[in-house]
C-alpha cells in the first residue's frame, strides 16, 4: 500500500544575505522554505507564483501586480514597522495578512539601531565628518575648513515622541543638550524635554530637528515648504523615518539659499523605485553641499535584523498559525 505524504506549503525568503538562521529553522519546521537573493521584480514574479508565505525586506514594492501573480499567497512577512513597501489595503482586501513589527511596542523597545544611526548622522552632519575624511584622503590636512559645533550648545527638537523619538531623547541627555518635542498626540509627556503645542513652534526653537513621525496618508509631505520656512536660519534637519514625509525640493531650495545648514537622511522619497539619480538631494550631495544620505540602513545591524526576523517568524507561527514554540 502506497502512503502519499502531503507536501509542505512553500515559503519564499526574497533576500538571503545574513538572514537569521534561527528564523529560517523555525520556518523550515512547517514550510518548504525557498531562500533566494532576488535581484529584480521580474525574478520576484517568477518565484512568488506558488508560495503561501513571502518574507520581504525593503528591496521591492509588493504591488498589485505581484500580489495578483501570487495566487496562493496568504501571508506577507516583513521585519519592519513601516509598511509603505507593500500595497497593504489591496492584499488585505484579497484576504491576505501582513505580519510585521507594527504595534509590537514592547519588543521594539529593545531595538535601538535607528536611534543610534540618527546620532551617527547628526554628529557627521554637525562636524562635517564625510567632507573631512574625503579631504584627508585627497592629501590635505586643513582643520580650519571643517569647524563644527558643540552639541551641548545646540537645542534639539524631536518631531514625534514615539519609540525612536524617546530613544533619541535619552541619548541627547548624555550630550547635555536642551531638548524639545512636538507630538500630535497631546497625551505624550516627557520629564526631559520641553513640550511644544505645534510643529511650527518646535522648528522655530530648534537648532537641530530630528524627524520621528510615522508615514501615513495624512503625513505625506508633512514637512512641506511652508512648515520648513519656520526653521531657524542655519538649522540642521535629520530624517531617519521615511522620505515621503519631507518635501525634498523644498529642502533643496533651503540648502541652496543657505537657510538650512545641513540635511542628513537615511531615507528618500523614491528609494523603493530604485532610481535615485534624479533625486534632488542626491544631486546636492554630489555637488558638495552639506547633505549626507545613507541607503536606509538605520535598522540594518546584525543584531537588530536577527532579533526582528526571529520575532516575525515566531509571530507567524504563534499568533497566526497557533503553533506553540517548542
Amino acid at each position: 500500500m502506497l502512503i502519499r505524504f502531503m507536501e509542505k506549503r512553500k515559503l519564499l525568503i526574497t533576500e538571503s544575505l545574513d538572514f537569521s538562521l534561527e528564523a529560517r529553522s523555525l520556518l523550515e519546521a512547517h514550510y518548504d522554505v525557498v531562500i533566494k537573493n532576488i535581484q529584480n521584480e521580474n525574478e520576484l514574479l517568477t518565484y512568488i507564483e506558488d508560495v503561501e508565505v513571502v518574507f520581504v525586506r525593503l528591496k521591492f514594492y509588493i504591488s498589485k501586480e505581484v500580489i495578483d501573480k501570487a495566487v496562493n499567497l496568504k501571508y506577507i512577512l516583513t521585519a519592519t514597522t513601516g509598511l509603505d513597501h507593500i500595497d497593504v489595503d489591496y492584499f488585505e482586501n484579497k484576504g491576505g495578512q501582513v505580519v510585521s513589527l507594527k504595534d509590537a511596542h514592547q519588543f521594539l523597545e529593545t531595538i535601538s539601531s535607528t536611534a543610534e544611526h540618527t546620532w551617527g548622522l547628526m554628529l557627521a552632519l554637525i562636524r562635517r565628518l564625510p567632507q573631512a575624511v574625503v579631504s584627508v584622503n585627497q592629501g590635505f590636512w586643513d582643520r580650519d575648513r571643517f569647524k563644527g559645533h558643540n552639541l551641548q550648545s545646540l537645542k534639539l527638537g524631536i518631531l514625534g515622541l514615539g519609540r525612536v523619538g524617546k530613544q533619541v531623547e535619552h541619548y541627547a541627555v548624555a550630550f547635555g543638550m536642551e531638548i524639545g518635542f512636538y507630538d500630535s498626540n497631546p497625551s505624550k509627556k516627557s520629564e526631559r524635554s520641553k513640550s511644544f503645542f505645534s510643529a511650527e513652534n518646535l522648528l522655530a526653537w530648534s537648532d537641530i530637528v530630528s524627524v520621528h513621525i510615522p508615514l501615513n496618508e495624512e503625513n505625506v509631505n508633512y514637512l512641506n515648504a511652508n512648515l520648513l520656512m519656520h526653521l531657524k536660519p542655519n538649522a540642521y534637519l535629520i530624517n531617519t523615518s521615511r522620505g515621503l514625509l519631507v518635501d525634498e525640493f523644498a529642502i533643496e531650495t533651503l540648502i541652496k539659499q543657505k537657510h538650512l545648514a545641513g540635511y542628513a537622511a537615511d531615507v528618500l522619497a523614491n528609494e523603493i523605485e530604485g532610481i535615485i539619480g534624479d533625486n534632488p538631494l542626491v544631486h546636492l550631495a554630489r555637488q558638495g553641499y552639506n547633505v549626507i544620505l545613507t541607503p536606509h540602513i538605520a535598522g540594518c545591524t546584525y543584531e537588530s535584523m536577527k532579533m526582528t526576523e526571529d520575532f516575525v517568524a515566531n509571530l507567524l507561527l504563534e499568533k497566526h498559525l497557533n503553533i506553540e514554540k517548542k
